[in-house]
């Protein structure tokens, strides 16, 4: 499962004393960690297993602001300004993993790719246009209806695009060996 070197670990052995604790060395815990400590905050990060080995480390990477749960579904419950919180999160999000791929020349395939929704059965067509209506009211106004999704095909010959698991083990490396 391993894409990379992960740094070495130890458990703790002595009372420290810090601003900031976070428990969980995922994607989400050690970019948390990150930023805090480049705002100048001692931080420490505690996991009872390897660094990134839980759902961190099973995932594709592919970041979206397309919500699972359909943006349609977020206004029935949060209403029209859940759903554009929903969008402005997934956006920052993905905008902020960019930035510190960027600052922190991390070589890690990032690339901003257009993504697509399929309608699954004729059925599910309404939906798409439903969700399409919900993506524009929460603010997303660049999502666009299109007959036909273009394939791409990789140097393999496999359809589809890679993630970018590099970027999770060297951020991770970045991340703990910073005097901040």
């Amino acid at each position: 499962m391993a894409t990379a070197n992960t740094p070495s670990q130890s458990p703790l052995k002595e009372s420290i004393r810090t601003d900031v604790c976070i428990i969980g060395a995922g994607i989400a815990g050690l970019t948390t960690a990150y930023l805090l400590a480049r705002e100048g905050r001692s931080v420490v990060v505690l996991d009872d297993g390897v660094i990134g080995g839980g759902m961190t480390g099973r995932t594709t990477a592919h970041l979206s602001n397309a919500y699972d749960d359909r943006y349609v579904e977020i206004e029935k419950l949060h209403g029209a300004e859940g759903a554009r919180y929903t969008a402005e999160s997934h956006t920052a999000a993905i905008e902020k993993i960019d930035e510190i791929a960027t600052r922190e020349k991390i070589e890690c395939d990032f690339e901003w790719l257009d993504g697509f929704l399929f309608a699954a059965t004729p059925d599910h067509v309404q939906l798409l246009e439903d969700e399409l209506a919900a993506a524009h009211r929460a603010g997303l106004v660049g999502v666009e209806k299109v007959a036909r999704a273009p394939m791409v095909r990789t140097s393999d010959g496999a359809s589809g695009w890679s993630g970018f698991h590099r970027s999770q083990s060297t951020r991770r490396r970045q991340c703990l060996h910073r005097d901040g």
